[in-house]
C-alpha cells in the first residue's frame, strides 16, 4: 500500500505510545504548504527551537533488540511536523509545513556504540502546548508520495520559550507503518505451488498460519505487541464461505477477532495468533468437482512472496455402513429426490432389502425387506419416487413391480407382465426416462424374439392401461434375455438399450416416435458383450463393451449411426500376472450444466474397484480406485452434484457406501487393501487431473508394484499373506509421499470367475 505524504491518517501501523498520542499518514502538507529543510521557522506568531534525539540501529541489528520502538536500519531522513496542541486532536490534521532532516555524519547524526546512528535534531516549534509529527523514511529527500517507514504523533508537549539549560531533548517512540503483510503456511509442502499447505478433502483440520508485517524498506515492523494499530490488518480466506475459516488460537489483548473468512487484528501480538480451521465437508465448485483449493492473503496491503497462503485439499474416500455382517450377493444403487436408494440380497434368510442415503447428511433409513421380490434383474424410480424393480422368479416369466418407495418394502402395489400376442416377455431391464415413462426390455420365448415398450407412471403406481401392456418395439438380431441387458433413459423421452449375449451385440435406441423396429449400432470392438450405457444430456450414447481380455467405452452422437472407441479401460494390453478388466454394473456419465458428459465412472469386479474416466471427451483418463478392505464391488451411482458413489462388501460381509473424492491433489487414500487370491492387491494414487507418471518403491523388498498399463495412477502389488509396508510414491513434479499400508488375503474370488452374467447389472 502506497500512502500520499499528507496529513490523512495512516491506513495500517501506527499506534499510540511514548506520550500518548494517536497515529497519522504521510508528512507533507496540503496545497500552499511548505517543505523546509534543516528547521526553517514555519510562520507563526513565538516560535523557539526544541531537541529531539533519535536513534537508527545497525542493519544487522536483530529486530527483537530494536523493540519497544521501531525505527528502521533503512531510515534515510526523518520529517517532523510541530503544530499547537488543541483538544480533542482535529482529523484530518491541518495543513502546516514539514522539516526534513537527513541522516547523515557526522551532523546531525554520530555513530553510536554498538552500531549504528544517534541523531539530534534542532526543530522550530511554536510556544506553548505542541503536538509532534515524527516520521522515518527510506530516502534522504521524501516526496509526497513517499510511503514513511515508521511514525508517532505525540501527546501533548509543552515548549518554553527559554528552555532550561541543558534541557534533556524530546524522545519520541516511532512504530512502524504496515507496507506489505506475508501470509505463510505452517508446513508448506515442497511438491505443490510455493507456500502451500495440504489438507485432506473430508476430515476436519486446523494449523495455525504466519502472519508478518513489513516497511517500505522491507523490514519487519517490530511495534509495541500490545499497543493497538490505528487501522487494522485484515486478511481473508478465499473461497469464502466455503469450507476454510479463521479464528483466534487465544484471547487477544487488543480486541483483535476473526470469525467465518476474515480475520482483523489490531496489535502486532495477534499476528501468531490466528489458526484456519477447514471444516471436512466437500463441497461442488461451479463444476460440480469438489472445491481443492483456498487462499489466505492480506486486504489492507500488498502480499509479497512467498503470500498469499495456499490450501489444497488432497484426495480422500469416505464409507459408511448400511447392513453388517451378512453377506452380500448382489446390490443395485439409484439416486432420486435428493437421496441415493439400494437393494441388497442378504445371504442370511435370503432375503432382498432396501434403503435409502442421504448425501448431504451422511445418514441411512433403516433397510426394509422387499418381501415379494424374489430375483431382482433391475430398478428405477420414477418422479413421484416410487421403485420399480425387475422381479425374475427362477425359470419362470419376470414382472415389473412397484413399491411407493424405496424404503417401504412392505408396500408393493402392482405387477405387471408385458405380453406379446398374449405371451408373457421375460423382463431384463428397465429405466425411467424424463417424461416419467417406464421403459423396459425382455425376452419371448414362446414367440421368439427381443421386445421393448414403454408405459406412463406418472399417475404413481396405478395399473397401466391397457394391462397387461404390449410392448411396442421389436428389436432385432435376437438374443435370449438370460443374458444382461441395460437401459438408460434419452433426453427429451425415450430409452437406449445395451446387451450381452450370444447373438446380439451393440445398442438399440428406442423413442416414442419410432420406429418400431430397431437394429443395433454395431461396436467397434469385435464380438463384444456389452456391460453398460449411459446417454448425458447432449444425447450422446457411451457404450461400454468387453472382448475376452479387452474392454472399452464406445461413443454414439445424439442420432448417429455409427460408434467410436472413446478410451480402451485399464489394464490395456493385458499382462501376464495383472487380470484383465472385468467392468461390471451400470456405466453412468454425468455433466456439470446438463448438456454433454465430463466424467464416467464404472464397476470392475475383477480388481474390487471403481473405475473413474475423467476429462471426457478430449482427454479421458482412466483410474481404477481401489476400496478400503474391499471383497466385493457392485453399483455405482452419481449424486445430483456429482458425487461419486459405489456399493461394495468388505471383508466382515459388511454392506457400505463408499464415497470417491478425487481432487488436483493427488493421495493415496485406500491404504487397507485385500489382495485377490492371497497373491495381489491394487494400490491407487487418486486424483482429479494427472501429476504423472508416478513410481511407487516399496523398501525392503517384500512387496513389488507393477504399473497397470493403461492407468498411469494404479499399481498392481505382490503379496503374499498379511503384510504392512511403506510405499513411497513420487509423481512427475518431485512431491514424495509415504504411506503405511496393510494388505490381507480377501476370500473373494478371482478374475473373470468373478463376473456375474445377470443379476449384478441394471
Amino acid at each position: 500500500m502506497r500512502l500520499r505524504l499528507t496529513w490523512v491518517l495512516f491506513a495500517l501501523g501506527v499506534v499510540v505510545a511514548g506520550c500518548g498520542g494517536g497515529g497519522t499518514a504521510g508528512l507533507v502538507p496540503s496545497a500552499g504548504g511548505n517543505v523546509n529543510s534543516g528547521g526553517n521557522a514555519p510562520s507563526s506568531a513565538k516560535t523557539t527551537h526544541a531537541n529531539i534525539s533519535l536513534y537508527v540501529p545497525p542493519s544487522n541489528k536483530q529486530a527483537s533488540s530494536r523493540k519497544p520502538f521501531y525505527i528502521s536500519p533503512n531510515t534515510q531522513s526523518f520529517g517532523i511536523v510541530v503544530l499547537p496542541y488543541t483538544s480533542p486532536i482535529p482529523s484530518p490534521l491541518p495543513t502546516t509545513n514539514i522539516q526534513i532532516f537527513p541522516v547523515t555524519t557526522p551532523s546531525p547524526c554520530a555513530v553510536a556504540n554498538g552500531g549504528g546512528e544517534t541523531c539530534n535534531f534542532t526543530v522550530t516549534a511554536p510556544v506553548g502546548n505542541d503536538l509532534f509529527v515524527v516520521a522515518a523514511f527510506a530516502t534522504a529527500a521524501p516526496s509526497g508520495n513517499t510511503t514513511p517507514l515508521s511514525a508517532f504523533v505525540s501527546g501533548e508537549v509543552t515548549v518554553s520559550l527559554s528552555p532550561a539549560p541543558g534541557a534533556t531533548p524530546l524522545a519520541f517512540t516511532l512504530d512502524g507503518i504496515v507496507y506489505t503483510v506475508a501470509v505463510t503456511v505452517a508446513s508448506p509442502d515442497p511438491g505443490n505451488t510455493p507456500n502451500t499447505q495440504v489438507f485432506t478433502v473430508g476430515v476436519p483440520t486446523s494449523a495455525p498460519i504466519g502472519i508478518a508485517a513489513y516497511d517500505s524498506g522491507g523490514n519487519l515492523v517490530m511495534s509495541d505487541p500490545t499497543a493497538p494499530y490505528y487501522n487494522p490488518i485484515v486478511v481473508q480466506a478465499s473461497p469464502a464461505g466455503d469450507g476454510l475459516t479463521l479464528a483466534l488460537a487465544g484471547s487477544s489483548s487488543c480486541g483483535s477477532s476473526a470469525s467465518g473468512a476474515t480475520a482483523t487484528l489490531n496489535c502486532a501480538g495477534d499476528l501468531g495468533n490466528v489458526k484456519v480451521s477447514y471444516d471436512g465437508t466437500p463441497r461442488p465448485d461451479a463444476n460440480d468437482h469438489l472445491i481443492d483449493n483456498y487462499s489466505v492473503s492480506s486486504t489492507t496491503a500488498p502480499n509479497p512472496t512467498p503470500s498469499p497462503a495456499n490450501y489444497v485439499l488432497a484426495s480422500n474416500i469416505e464409507s459408511w455402513q448400511l447392513s453388517a455382517g451378512n453377506y452380500v450377493y448382489s446390490a443395485y444403487l439409484g439416486f432420486s429426490s435428493g437421496a441415493f436408494w439400494y437393494l441388497a440380497y442378504l445371504e442370511s434368510g435370503n432375503d432382498w432389502i432396501t434403503g435409502t442415503f442421504n448425501p448431504t447428511t451422511g445418514t441411512s433409513t433403516a433397510a426394509v425387506p422387499l418381501p415379494v421380490a424374489s430375483g431382482v434383474l433391475s430398478a428405477a424410480t420414477s418422479a413421484s419416487g416410487n421403485l420399480w424393480i425387475v422381479d425374475a422368479f427362477g425359470s419362470g416369466p419376470s414382472t415389473i413391480a412397484c413399491y411407493t418407495s424405496p424404503s417401504s418394502g412392505g408396500s408393493q402395489i402392482v405387477t405387471i407382465t408385458p405380453h406379446v400376442n398374449g405371451d408373457p416377455v421375460r423382463i431384463s431391464a428397465v429405466t425411467v426416462d424424463s417424461l416419467d415413462n417406464l421403459w423396459y426390455v425382455g425376452y419371448d420365448y414362446d414367440v421368439g424374439g427381443m421386445y421393448g415398450g414403454y408405459f406412463n407412471v406418472s399417475s404413481g403406481c396405478a395399473v397401466p392401461n391397457p394391462n397387461p401392456p404390449n410392448p411396442q418395439f421389436t428389436l432385432t438380431n435376437n438374443f435370449p434375455a438370460d443374458y444382461f441387458a441395460a437401459l438408460t433413459p434419452i433426453p427429451g423421452g425415450g430409452a437406449t438399450m445395451i446387451a450381452d449375449g450370444e447373438y446380439g451385440h451393440g445398442v438399440w435406441v428406442m423413442t416414442p416416435t419410432g420406429p418400431t423396429t430397431v437394429s443395433p449400432v454395431t461396436p467397434v470392438l469385435s464380438s463384444a458383450d456389452g456391460y453398460g450405457v449411459a446417454v448425458d444430456g447432449a444425447g450422446t450414447t457411451y457404450a461400454g463393451f468387453i472382448a475376452g481380455s479387452t474392454g472399452d467405452v464406445e461413443t454414439l452422437a445424439s442420432g448417429g449411426a455409427t460408434l467410436n472407441t472413446l478410451l480402451d479401460l485399464p489394464p490395456n494390453p493385458a499382462t501376464n500376472g495383472i487380470p484383465s478388466p472385468v467392468p461390471s454394473a451400470a456405466l453412468n456419465a454425468f455433466s456439470p450444466n446438463g448438456g454433454g458428459a465430463d466424467r464416467l465412472e464404472y464397476t470392475d469386479v475383477g480388481y474390487e474397484a471403481l473405475g473413474l474416466i475423467e476429462s471426457i471427451p478430449a482427454s479421458p483418463m482412466p483410474i481404477l480406485v481401489s476400496l478400503p478392505n474391499s471383497a466385493d464391488v457392485f453399483q455405482a451411482a452419481y449424486s445430483s452434484k456429482g458425487g461419486e458413489y459405489v456399493l461394495d462388501m468388505d471383508a466382515n460381509s459388511n454392506l457400505n457406501i463408499v464415497r470417491v473424492m478425487p481432487t488436483k491433489t493427488w493421495s493415496v487414500p485406500n491404504i487397507s487393501l485385500n489382495s485377490a487370491c492371497s497373491s495381489a492387491a491394487l494400490l491407487t494414487i487418486l486424483e482429479r487431473g494427472d501429476s504423472g507418471p508416478f513410481t511407487v518403491s516399496i523398501p525392503g523388498g517384500v512387496v513389488t508394484a507393477t504399473q497397470v498399463p493403461g492407468a498411469d495412477h494404479d499399481f498392481w502389488l505382490s503379496v503374499s499373506g498379511t503384510v504392512s509396508f511403506t510405499a513411497q510414491v513420487a509423481d512427475a513434479h518431485g512431491r514424495t509421499e509415504s504411506f503405511n499400508v496393510t494388505s490381507a488375503p480377501s476370500n473373494a474370488t478371482c478374475g473373470a470367475a468373478h463376473r456375474r452374467l445377470t443379476t449384478h447389472h441394471m
